[in-house]
């Protein structure tokens, strides 16, 4: 049956109940009133008002008739409705990660069902084109690391080489460091590949993060000593996380790259590690050029550098940030971004506490 004729159905179920529960009423009235004639003649069916007979069949007939109407007309095209609302809330649910979970059918036939079936149809050919530019990446990558590893090491040998003029040898050594941005490139396509497809190798142990953070804190003060940025730690309380310690460690250090880099001459990177029964906070928060508000809710794309802080006045590919929320993620955590009041910009990470 189709959905249309299932709502024309319960509509006419309810229509149907509630002209019997005035038929019944009326009937009642109509009896009522010749029993009375019977019984006492003319004079006494005279005694019985028209106007109050039809305003008791309204009350007592016409009023529950309409009440079981409205409510029985809810309860059935509710029920009528249903599968909508369940198709609604599995469109909604329905993540790059979860699109090889087909939806549930009905199997009745109707408008629900078929379009169900469509939406399966399209969650297959979806997870297929996720699954072929996954693919497409890692082969990709792997491919391009031979040449560039080939190429890399014959541009260090013609440098090497006395026989080099100088000015060759300034061009060399300009097209070996293009080679290596390169390369880095391909090693951050191919850890988004693998992260995307659930392939990264992690080894899981119990990690102290507040020392990391403490070993971050000397890498910054160097990193951004050039630019004269302070560096302070407002707090580390000791914090131990289940997770990869290398993971971790890369984690923090592109949170913190990204803090120098994002920032001006003279500027200033907070950092803060608190813990607790449930979850370990760790906050990163810098000063810099602010992010156009349209670009805020997608700091975590990749290749994002579509203003002046990410301009290609500044160093990177624009895949740090995509590879530390898939950090966080494989590590069961989250990573948000924020600016606040003051223009500051905040990096914050959450993740599982150990403590119990």
């Amino acid at each position: 049956m189709t959905l249309r004729r299932r709502i024309l159905f319960y509509y006419a179920v309810t229509l149907s109940v509630s002209l019997v529960i005035v038929a019944f009423w009326s009937w009642f009235e109509f009896t009522e009133q010749r029993d009375a004639a019977l019984r006492g003649g003319v004079e006494a069916a005279r005694k019985h008002d028209p106007l109050v007979e039809t305003v008791e069949i309204i009350l007592f007939g016409g009023v529950p008739a309409i009440l079981l109407g409205i409510i029985g007309g809810r309860l059935l095209m509710q029920r009528a409705l249903r599968p909508i609302e369940d198709l609604t809330e599995a469109l909604e649910k329905t993540t790059e990660s979860n699109l090889a979970e087909p939806v549930a059918r009905s199997g009745n036939g109707d408008e629900i069902d078929r379009m169900s079936a469509v939406f399966n149809s399209m969650k297959e050919r979806l997870g297929a084109s996720f699954t072929q530019a996954r693919e497409f990446t890692l082969h990709a990558s792997h491919e391009l690391k031979t040449p560039l590893t080939i190429l890399h090491g014959t541009l260090e040998q013609m440098i090497g080489d006395g026989t080099t003029p100088a000015a060759h040898r300034e061009r060399i050594t300009s097209m070996l460091e293009e080679v290596q941005r390169l390369s880095v490139i391909v090693g951050q396509l191919a850890f988004l590949a693998k992260a995307d497809a659930g392939l990264l190798e992690t080894t899981h142990g119990s990690v102290a993060l507040h020392e990391l953070v403490r070993d971050l804190v000397e890498d910054l003060t160097l990193l951004s000593a050039a630019q004269n940025i302070t560096v302070t730690l407002a707090a580390c309380q000791f914090a131990e996380v289940a997770g990869d310690r290398m993971r971790l460690r890369q984690l923090l250090l592109i949170l913190g790259d990204n803090a120098v880099k994002h920032n001006h001459k003279n500027g200033s990177i907070a950092l803060e590690l608190h813990q607790d029964e449930k979850q370990i906070i760790f906050r990163i928060t810098n000063t810099g050029p602010v992010l156009p508000l349209e670009l805020r809710s997608r700091v975590f794309e990749r290749f994002l550098r579509g203003d002046a802080s990410h301009g290609s006045t500044t160093e990177g590919s624009g895949l740090g940030l995509s590879i530390a929320q898939s950090i966080a993620r494989s590590h069961h955590g989250s990573l948000v971004f924020e600016v606040l009041a003051d223009d500051r910009t905040r990096l914050t990470l959450s993740l599982p506490s150990c403590l119990k």
